[in-house]
């Protein structure tokens, strides 16, 4: 076995490129080059994200470096979480199939792997993963911005493997995503990682924001809005206290934000690049279906109550709710994985998930547990999950650059750096 530190530093480069490549590669993109990555057919290893690939290396490089005990003993949380998720392919692949093991495999399982090589990233690895994810943003931002006044998506949008044109009136740009809520997501992430100053910062912020408009993801924006005013009452109410000076500053800055933001939102929604979002601000089918998908536990019989569903059986008891209610496909990634391993296993997956949330929320200021909540929330309401998905890996990512010692001394307001001169989290 080679020395510690250079197999550590070759760790870590593999996971900052595999969280470039999840950031930047989606199942569009893949099946446009030819991979069967969601359709039908070729061998199972072509399922995999590229991105997983690289992440089961470093994290090989890691059990290299620094031995495969010390790594577990190191992080405990991160322990459960791999041998909960292990337990879970097990249970699955017994129960009911390989149908229902790729979601296990490529959304949840890499996402702790990572977390385990970034733990030990050392401030220059944070640093460089930080500026590659803010180059990444902004491009998929400027990209979202490019297809929404095109009124067409530059790189195919693919259901499956079959190419798909939404109807003009709900165009929704996907950049390099695989879908226009991932984007409104993967920006929630980016307002996180915002420059420390200068020009760049009011200039990433602005992007953000408009992005996260013209990707219409409704309760992506609200909730985000949501944490953004929470963020700067708490670092208000905080200076006041303290009798700071510089509550006035903040009040100052958040008045301006307020304002660039509304006008911002109305130069996106004339221009057309907002249409969509404006134009279902309201309770509609879509939110409707959300609720009607929880009718699938009706729908289950005892067996697969208790020991979980395979997936064409799945699918198939989709056909009586989607003629009854409408729904196509369950949203919900907590029924999803409840549906699937059944009430045996999925105290599995839960357990396992929860132990990776906690110990992203331990490593976190109150910015990081912010952005983990809101988060959390909003993926609960979409298909974002229970698919699929590099959303985890990337919201791990972010969660680690969050958590440098400077970040920790200097992150007071929750998200109040979403507002142009707050102070940064961290130098960029």
């Amino acid at each position: 076995m080679m020395n510690g530190p250079p197999l550590a530093s070759v760790a870590v480069a593999l996971a900052i490129m595999a969280a470039g490549l999840e950031l930047c590669v989606s199942a569009n993109l893949l099946t446009f080059i030819g991979v069967p990555y969601v359709s039908d057919g070729g061998s199972f290893p072509l399922k995999i994200h590229p991105g997983t690939y690289l992440i089961c290396l470093a994290f090989l490089f890691h059990l290299l470096a620094w031995g495969p005990w010390a790594t577990l003993v190191a992080d405990p949380l991160l322990m459960v979480f791999l041998v909960a998720m292990l337990a879970c392919l097990a249970y699955a692949l017994l129960m009911t199939g390989e149908g229902n093991l790729i979601v296990l495999l490529d959304t949840f399982l890499p996402a702790g792997l990572l977390a385990f090589v970034l733990a030990r990233g050392g401030a220059g690895g944070l640093r460089r993963l930080r500026h590659l994810m803010q180059i990444g943003f902004c491009a998929n931002a400027l990209l979202a911005l490019a297809e929404a006044s095109a009124q067409a998506t530059l790189i195919p949008l693919y259901l499956n493997d079959r190419p798909y044109k939404a109807a003009e009136e709900e165009f929704r740009p996907t950049a390099l995503y695989d879908h226009p809520l991932t984007g409104a997501v993967m920006t929630m992430l980016s307002l996180s990682l915002v420059p420390g100053g200068g020009w760049q910062r009011p200039i990433y912020i602005a992007l953000m924001w408009v992005a996260l408009i013209v990707f219409g993801g409704r309760t992506a924006l609200a909730v985000t809005v949501l944490a953004a005013v929470s963020g700067v009452v708490l670092r208000g109410v905080r200076l006041v206290l303290t009798r700071d000076s510089r509550a006035v500053r903040l009040l100052i800055a958040a008045a301006a934000a307020f304002l660039l933001g509304a006008t911002g939102a109305a130069v996106a929604v004339g221009a057309g690049i907002g249409s969509r979002l404006a134009g279902h601000l309201y309770w509609d089918e879509s939110a409707q279906v959300r609720l009607a998908q929880w009718q699938l536990l009706g729908e289950l019989n005892g067996w697969q109550l208790l020991f979980g569903t395979p997936r064409d059986d799945l699918i198939a008891l989709l056909t009586p709710l989607w003629l009854g209610s409408g729904v196509e496909v369950i949203e919900n990634f907590w029924l999803l994985m409840f549906a699937s391993l059944g009430a045996a296993g999925f105290p599995l997956f839960a357990v396992g998930l929860a132990s990776l949330l906690i110990w992203c929320w331990r490593r976190s200021g109150q910015q990081g547990r912010l952005l983990l909540f809101s988060v959390l929330l909003v993926v609960s309401t979409s298909n974002s999950l229970g698919r699929k998905s590099t959303i985890l890996v990337e919201l791990v990512a972010t969660l680690v650059c969050l958590s440098r010692p400077q970040a920790k001394r200097r992150s007071v307001s929750g998200f109040g750096n979403w507002v142009p001169a707050a102070p940064a989290i961290a130098s960029s």
